[in-house]
C-alpha cells in the first residue's frame, strides 16, 4: 500500500487553498480570539495552523511549509496538556473574593450557566472589528502591502488579519493563554509575511523553533499564574482555599497543622496554611512560609 505523498494531500484538500482558505483561516483566528474558554481556542488553534500551512504552500516549497504545519501542531499540544494542568484557564475553584482579587482576576458576568470575563466582551468586539476589516481587504486587494505580487493578492488580507486580531488578543487581556494565543497568531501573520522575502530554509527552521519557544513560556506563566506558590512543604494539600477546606472541602483534607479559623493563613490563595503549627509544639506551620 502507497502512502500518500505531501502532493497527493495539497490536491486532496485543493478547497481550502487560495481566497477560501483565507476565509477560514480568518474565521478560525477571529474563534482563538474571542472565545472565553480554551476548550473552544485551541481546537480553533489547531485549525488555524493546518490553514496557514496551505498559505504556506504558495509561498514555500511544500517540503519547507509542512515545517511550519508540523511546528503547529506540537504547540498545540503543548498549550492543551498546559490547559488542561490549569482548569482550562478558568480560576481555581473556590476562591474566595479576597483571595481572587490578591491574584488580580478579572471581573465576570454570568449569563444562566456560564460565566464570562468582562475582558472576554471587549475582546469580541475588537477582534469583530478587525475581522469585517480584514475580509473588506479581501475585496481590495494591494491596498497595504505593495510588495505582495498580484497573483498572491488574497494574501494580504491574512497578513493583516492575523497580525490585527493577533494584538488584540495579545493586548486585551492579563493571563498567559489568552495573551499567548493572540501573541502566536500574529506570529503566524508575520511568518507569512516575511516568507514572501526570505525563502530558506534557515529562516524557516528559526522561525518555526521561535513559536515552540513562546510555547513553552507561555506554558510556564500560565502554570505559575494558577499555581502562584510552589514553596509550600510537599505534605501539604493544594486545594482552592482553606475556607473551602473547613467548610465543605467536599472531601478534601486539609493538613493537620492547620486549624481552624486562626490557622487559616490566606497569604497566596489556593493553599491551606497555618502560621503557628499544632497547639504546644511551636513548629512553624506553612502559611508561615508565605508571608
Amino acid at each position: 500500500m502507497d502512502f500518500p505523498t505531501i502532493f497527493d494531500l495539497l490536491d486532496r484538500v485543493g478547497l481550502f487553498r487560495g481566497l477560501p482558505g483565507v476565509v477560514v483561516l480568518l474565521l478560525a483566528t477571529f474563534l482563538i480570539v474571542a472565545a472565553w474558554d480554551m476548550r473552544l481556542s485551541l481546537p480553533a488553534l489547531l485549525s488555524h495552523y493546518l490553514i496557514a500551512g496551505l498559505l504556506f504552500v504558495d509561498v514555500l516549497d511544500p517540503r519547507l511549509a509542512v515545517v511550519y504545519a508540523l511546528a503547529g501542531i506540537f504547540v498545540t499540544a503543548i498549550l492543551a496538556i498546559t490547559a488542561w494542568q490549569v482548569n482550562w484557564g478558568r480560576p481555581p475553584l473556590g476562591l474566595t473574593a479576597q483571595e481572587a482579587k490578591r491574584l488580580n482576576l478579572p471581573s465576570r458576568r454570568t449569563f444562566g450557566r456560564v460565566s464570562i470575563p468582562n475582558r472576554s466582551l471587549v475582546r469580541l468586539v475588537l477582534a469583530g472589528v478587525v475581522l469585517v476589516l480584514a475580509l473588506w481587504l479581501a475585496s481590495t486587494p494591494s491596498t497595504l502591502l505593495p510588495v505582495i505580487p498580484d497573483e498572491l493578492a488574497y494574501l494580504e488580507p491574512a497578513i493583516a488579519g492575523l497580525m490585527g486580531l493577533g494584538l488584540v488578543g495579545a493586548t486585551t487581556s492579563v493571563e498567559p493563554l489568552p495573551s499567548g494565543l493572540g501573541l502566536l497568531v500574529a506570529m503566524t501573520g508575520f511568518e507569512l509575511f516575511y516568507s514572501l522575502l526570505d525563502q530558506s530554509i534557515a529562516m524557516t527552521l528559526a522561525l518555526a523553533a521561535a513559536n515552540l519557544v513562546i510555547a513553552l513560556v507561555i506554558s510556564y506563566l500560565a502554570q505559575a499564574r494558577y499555581l502562584p506558590a510552589d514553596i509550600l512543604d510537599g505534605n501539604v494539600d493544594r486545594i482552592p482555599s482553606c475556607h473551602a477546606c473547613w467548610s465543605g472541602g467536599r472531601g478534601r483534607r486539609c493538613d493537620d497543622r492547620a486549624r481552624p479559623p486562626q490557622g487559616c493563613s490566606n497569604g497566596r490563595a489556593g493553599y491551606c496554611g497555618a502560621a503557628d503549627g499544632p497547639s504546644g509544639t511551636g513548629k512553624p506551620g506553612p502559611g508561615a512560609l508565605l508571608r
